[in-house]
């Protein structure tokens, strides 16, 4: 092998790596693989308490190599932001769920005044704030556009639907970016905590709780699913 090939050993990446793999090893054995059926379309994980969920989902930065997650997918994010027909400038976004902040600073790249919310944003981040999307933190009314690419790390699905209409403005747009389900050969990873059959059983959540679907485009990054936009009534 050249010298040019020959892969220069990093104590310090691999004691990084072995404590992310033992961490999430010791979560597995808590938490394991158990779901339950909420309906015939939809599940969720079972979980003995919402502290328990709670500790589940905020180890997740401890566990995840982000890579280059963060350049790559605010560059696909903001390019399918754009195909949008939607003036962006100026409007207040709010992402759910947005770990390190890679789809705010998607937004901020249009021109929007955002912020996202995590369990756990970790320390020095810019561009999250600490916070649960099952009971949102904002004024009612108060936000132009909600977006999530983590429905799947929801407890209680209803009640999400619920905290995003009580904050968007009348007439205010919830874009949800979404896996394939089970139907398409998907089925959710260790973090996962809410999974459905396919992705119209999730809009039909949505669709009930009162919001109304203008548009529906397919993605493939970082995983192949579509892009859902609801308005709110």
């Amino acid at each position: 092998m050249s010298g040019a090939n020959k892969r220069v050993f990093d104590p310090l990446r691999f004691l990084t790596r072995l404590k992310r793999s033992l961490r999430k090893r010791a979560l597995f054995r808590r938490y394991g693989q158990e779901w339950n059926a909420k309906t015939d379309a939809l599940q969720t994980r079972r979980y003995h308490s919402y502290e328990a969920y709670l500790e589940h989902q905020k180890a997740k930065l401890e566990t995840h190599d982000f890579g280059n997650y963060d350049s790559e997918f605010r560059k696909a994010l903001r390019e399918r932001l754009t195909a949008l027909d939607i003036a962006w400038h100026g409007r207040t976004v709010l992402c759910l769920g947005a770990r390190i902040g890679t789809e705010v600073k998607a937004f901020l790249d249009l021109g929007c005044f955002a912020i996202g919310l995590d369990l756990n944003p970790g320390e020095g981040n810019r561009y999250v704030v600490q916070g649960d999307f099952h009971d949102l933190q904002y004024a009612p009314n108060s936000i132009d556009v909600v977006y999530t690419n983590s429905l799947d790390h929801a407890f209680d699905i209803d009640r999400i639907a619920k905290e995003v209409l009580k904050v968007l403005q009348p007439d205010g747009l919830f874009i949800v970016e979404a896996v394939q389900g089970r139907d398409q050969g998907i089925n959710p990873g260790f973090f996962e905590s809410f999974f459905w059959k396919n992705i119209d059983e999730l809009v039909h959540v949505f669709e009930n709780a009162g919001f109304k679907v203008i548009g529906r485009t397919e993605i493939m990054h970082p995983w192949p699913g579509e892009t859902i936009c609801f308005r709110s009534s």
